[in-house]
């Protein structure tokens, strides 16, 4: 019997599994004085500014279903463009202009979620209670590093299989020929995997090709990687190569559904790498666009709950104790890895 037959009676759904963890929904710099539309899992969000801060709550009046983001932000709260209807940030109505002085019927409310504002991005959990913090990524609070954001991915398959193609070490050589892969060297080395409290860690060395400069032809950069997980949906990988720029990208990606995420994904810099930035969009979009065409090919799209289908060698054990980690948030128990061909 497949170990997905076994947990077929177990297994949570995508919402539920990862609604009770916190999501990026929109860059920070998206989000000014008026609402901003967003989407997680499913759920249409409308999102806003307070006074103390954001907030979140479902797109759609409660009254006639009138897109809020049509609206306004108000002293009081979400004012609809329709009727003037007003929402507090707990979502509840606080204002119905056609009828003053009339008790508000306790059904007009609109559902309301957790949100936050940290490392230049908007997020939001969907549950009552968040079941992990926020990454810690203190370094991003210093003041003492610069960063740099890409435009938002969207990208026709998984969360999951979307940070699997980040962890995964051994396409380097393969896909990214032409950007920093390097076809001369298809081995890799045996490499460590440490499981840590909510995530996971691994280091490897790899002899990247530099960016060509100046007409000059590629040369080999022997770049030490370290990548940190933090489930479900969120990496950080640091590079620090030896003719390069040490750098840090950030890539977190967020479901819009089983099938389909957003990628919010940046970079930091010692801010005295004035070039950096243009480098680094342009080199990067390059490389991830090599991934898109990858992964969007992947079935099924949606990040699979076993390992069944697949025949695995030592060198993907980095996304394969990814997996092995997301599909116990689904099924709420361990998960043992395949036996390595």
């Amino acid at each position: 019997m497949s170990m997905r037959s076994d947990m077929d009676s177990s297994v949570r759904s995508y919402e539920e599994a990862f609604s009770p963890y916190w999501h990026p929904v929109a860059f920070s710099q998206e989000l000014k004085e008026r609402p901003l539309p967003a989407r997680l899992l499913g759920t249409e969000l409308a999102l806003w500014r307070t006074g103390s801060g954001v907030a979140a709550t479902r797109r759609y009046c409660a009254h006639r279903g009138a897109d809020l983001c049509a609206g306004e932000v108000s002293g009081e709260g979400l004012r609809c463009a329709f009727h003037g209807w007003t929402y507090g940030t707990d979502g509840r109505c606080v204002r119905i202009p056609s009828q003053p002085g009339v008790p508000i019927p306790a059904a007009a409310a609109v559902s309301s979620f957790h949100a936050a504002e940290r490392y230049g991005l908007i997020w939001v959990c969907l549950a009552r209670e968040p079941a992990a913090p926020l990454p810690e990524w203190p370094e991003l609070e210093t003041g003492k590093i610069a960063t740099v954001a890409l435009p938002r991915l969207d990208w026709e398959v998984s969360a999951g299989r979307m940070v699997e193609i980040v962890l995964d070490v051994t396409h380097l050589s393969w896909v990214h020929r032409g950007t920093f892969g390097n076809p001369e060297q298809q081995e890799v080395a045996p490499y460590e995997v440490e499981r840590r409290a909510g995530g996971l860690r691994a280091q490897i060395s790899y002899p990247a090709l530099a960016p060509a400069l100046d007409g000059a032809p590629p040369k080999v950069d022997k770049t030490t990687l370290v990548y940190e997980v933090f489930y479900p949906f969120a990496a950080r990988l640091t590079f620090k190569p030896t003719l390069f720029f040490p750098h840090t990208v950030y890539a977190i990606a967020s479901p819009w559904s089983e099938e389909k995420m957003q990628c919010f994904y940046f970079a930091s810099y010692h801010p005295a790498l004035r070039h950096f930035p243009d480098i680094f969009v342009k080199s990067e979009l390059a490389i991830l666009e090599q991934d898109r065409l990858i992964a969007e090919g992947q079935r099924p799209r949606a990040h699979p709950l076993d390992f069944s289908g697949e025949v695995h060698v030592r060198a993907d054990r980095l996304p394969l104790e990814y997996r092995r980690g997301v599909i116990a948030l689904r099924t709420g128990g361990p998960v043992e890895l395949p036996t390595p061909a």
